[in-house]
């Protein structure tokens, strides 16, 4: 929902999107502003909850973890008790970059990113495998990445 925002604010998005080091001075040239208000302006974003964190992507690869999987979870019973342990258990693995609840065929989709097929073996082992209130999981591995963003349309 941006309904609050203004074309000043929105270009302030989108820049930080796209470079979230980018200088107040930059910043403030590309919108067309001077310093102060640019930087008040995002003070009053973060404050007001549409910028949330600032964040490095890293390359997988250099880091060790080439594999991603796309892992679709089917629990077996849907009580809270289940669904709050098994979240919790998943919130806690460094592997797992994004967990959704989602409709369909699976109750969960998480992407998971591993060094090799051992190693997510192991994490199925560990992570999914062990809890009772799992019925059945379904991994794809990804082939290739073909887009990738963390860019929110901005309209």
């Amino acid at each position: 929902m941006n309904q609050g925002l203004d074309d000043f604010e929105r270009k302030i998005l989108r820049a930080l999107q796209e470079d979230g080091r980018i200088g107040m001075q930059e910043l403030a040239d590309r919108i067309g502003l001077s310093v102060s208000p640019t930087w008040r302006r995002v003070k009053a974003l973060e404050e007001r909850g549409y910028i949330t964190r600032y964040a490095a992507l890293l390359n997988p690869e250099k880091i060790g973890v080439p594999e991603c999987v796309f892992a679709h979870v089917t629990l077996i019973k849907h009580d809270r008790a289940g669904i709050a342990e098994f979240e919790e258990a998943i919130a806690h693995r460094p592997e797992v970059m994004e967990c959704f609840a989602t409709t369909g065929d699976a109750d969960y989709l998480l992407r998971v990113v591993v060094p090799n097929t051992r190693a997510y073996e192991r994490f199925l082992e560990e992570a999914i495998f062990t809890r009772p209130v799992v019925q059945h999981v379904r991994s794809n591995f990804a082939l290739r990445q073909v887009k990738f963003t963390v860019a929110l349309p901005i309209a």
